[in-house]
C-alpha cells in the first residue's frame, strides 16, 4: 500500500482520505500553513461546527431542549386548580370508559399491524434509487430518502425503546428495524456509489482549475478537503450497514435512521 506525504508538514499516511482528514484539522498542520481558525457554526447544546451544512445535519439529532422559563406563581396556582378539577371529572368518568379504551387501543393495533403492506427489495430499491438525487448525497441527506420510502409502511412499536414493526417481504411481522435499515441502504447503495464518483470528479475538476489559474486560497482547499472527506465517511457508512458490518460511523448512521422513522 502507497504512502501519502502531507505536502505542508511531510506527515506520512497509508490513505488519502486519513491525509484529507490530517490537512482539514490538524493543529499544527494548520499552523504551519498560516490558517486562521473557521468561522464556528454553535448549537445551543455547546457543539460547535466549522461549516453550516454539518450543524443542520447535527440539529436534526440533537435531543438538547433548552430549560422552559418559570411562569409566574400566580399562573401557576391557577393552572394547577384547574388541572384538579380536570381530574375529578375525568376521574368520575375513568371507571365507566376503561374497559373502552383498552379494547380501542387494540383493535387500532390489530388494524394497522393488518394494513401494513410488505416491504419488498424490489420496492426499495425502485424507490429509493427514484429519490436519491446528487444533492441528496451531497448534502448527506440519505435518512431523509429512507423516511420518504419506509415512512407509509411502518408503524411504531415502542417509540421509548425506538421499536417499529412493519411487515417483511413473506409478509410476516417483524420488528428487526436494523435489518429493515439495512435492506434499504443495500437497495440504493450502487447508485449512492455512482454519485459519489461523479461528486469526487466535480472536486477534482475544481481543484484543476484552481491550480492552473494559481488560484488555491485556504478557505476554498478547506471546502473542498472537508467535502471530499465528509462524501467518503458517509458512503464507506452506507456500504458497512448495507453489508452488516458496525463501527462507530455505520452504527450513528442505521441508529439515526431509525430514530428518523420513529420521530417523524
Amino acid at each position: 500500500m502507497g504512502k501519502h506525504i502531507c505536502e505542508f508538514c511531510d506527515a506520512e499516511f497509508t490513505t488519502r482520505s486519513n491525509m484529507l482528514r490530517h490537512q482539514l484539522k490538524t493543529k499544527y498542520c494548520l499552523e504551519l500553513r498560516g490558517v486562521e481558525n473557521m468561522k464556528k457554526y454553535n448549537c445551543d447544546c455547546g457543539k460547535s461546527y466549522s461549516r453550516k451544512d454539518n450543524l443542520v445535519v447535527h440539529k436534526r439529532t440533537c435531543e438538547y431542549e433548552p430549560e422552559p422559563e418559570p411562569k409566574p406563581k400566580e399562573e401557576s396556582s391557577e393552572m394547577i386548580q384547574l388541572m384538579t378539577k380536570v381530574l375529578d371529572v375525568l376521574g368520575s368518568k375513568g371507571n365507566n370508559n376503561s374497559n373502552n379504551n383498552t379494547n380501542n387501543n387494540t383493535n387500532n393495533n390489530t388494524n394497522i399491524n393488518i394494513n401494513l403492506q410488505p416491504i419488498t427489495y424490489q420496492y426499495l430499491e425502485a424507490e429509493g434509487n427514484k429519490h436519491l438525487t446528487e444533492q441528496i448525497v451531497k448534502e448527506g441527506r440519505q435518512p431523509d430518502i429512507a423516511l420518504k420510502v419506509l415512512g407509509e409502511h411502518i408503524a411504531i412499536a415502542d417509540k421509548a425503546r425506538r421499536k417499529i414493526k412493519y411487515k417483511d417481504e413473506e409478509g410476516n411481522l417483524s420488528t428487526n428495524g436494523r435489518k429493515l435499515v439495512q435492506e434499504f441502504y443495500k437497495a440504493i447503495q450502487d447508485k449512492n456509489q455512482d454519485l459519489v464518483n461523479k461528486l469526487y470528479g466535480e472536486i477534482q475538476k475544481t481543484v484543476t482549475e484552481f491550480i492552473e489559474n494559481g488560484k488555491v486560497g485556504e478557505s476554498a482547499f478547506t471546502q473542498l478537503l472537508t467535502a471530499g472527506v465528509d462524501l467518503q465517511d458517509r458512503l464507506i457508512a452506507i456500504k458497512n450497514v448495507a453489508e452488516g458490518i458496525y463501527d462507530e460511523q455505520s452504527t450513528k448512521l442505521c441508529n439515526d435512521t431509525i430514530k428518523m422513522l420513529i420521530e417523524a
